[in-house]
């Protein structure tokens, strides 16, 4: 489901088609020789949740545990979940369920399924390449910005340097 401002909308729509550019203004001097990920700060279920890294190369959102009970969510609310989590060693995961909540950029709401793995990790969600696609989106770690086209034209959310570092 796709929503801006509550109300829902159609898969694609002509405001959709706004072309996102990055280039080097959008570099900040020290910037150029980085390593690091795209790191927000994004509500999610209505709390504002830090430390969200947006991995391209992720088919699944994951929120950890710990997380999801710092946002007040209860273990009944979780949905069975049928897979297996692949890390990059190889080591697989069974999450302890599913939960779809609502991630709110800028007037865009998406609703998104995340698996609940109660693992040790840096962050606090690992947002894929899925709900970038929804948003219509591009994610540009270099230039450290997720961009996405609204009503209004073409949003940006900045990436935290510092965080992610």
């Amino acid at each position: 489901m796709y929503k801006i401002d509550g109300v829902e909308v159609d898969e694609h729509e002509d405001w959709m088609d706004a072309p996102m550019i990055f280039d080097a203004d959008d570099l900040e001097e020290y910037m150029e020789d980085h390593n690091d990920p795209l790191v927000l700060t994004l509500p999610v279920a209505g709390c504002n949740i830090m430390k969200i890294l947006i991995d391209g190369g992720s088919s699944v959102n994951v929120l950890f545990y710990d997380t999801f009970k710092r946002m007040e969510l209860n273990d009944e609310q979780l949905m069975s979940s049928y897979f297996t989590i692949y890390g990059f060693n190889g080591a697989p995961t069974k999450p302890l369920g599913d939960i779809e909540l609502g991630v709110k950029t800028g007037p865009m709401k998406v609703n998104t399924q995340f698996s609940v793995v109660d693992a040790p990790s840096p962050y606090n969600d690992i947002i894929g390449q899925k709900w970038v696609h929804k948003l219509k989106g591009v994610a540009a770690t270099y230039h450290q910005y997720l961009r996405f086209p609204t009503l209004e034209g073409v949003m940006e959310i900045k990436g935290d340097k510092v965080t992610a570092r």
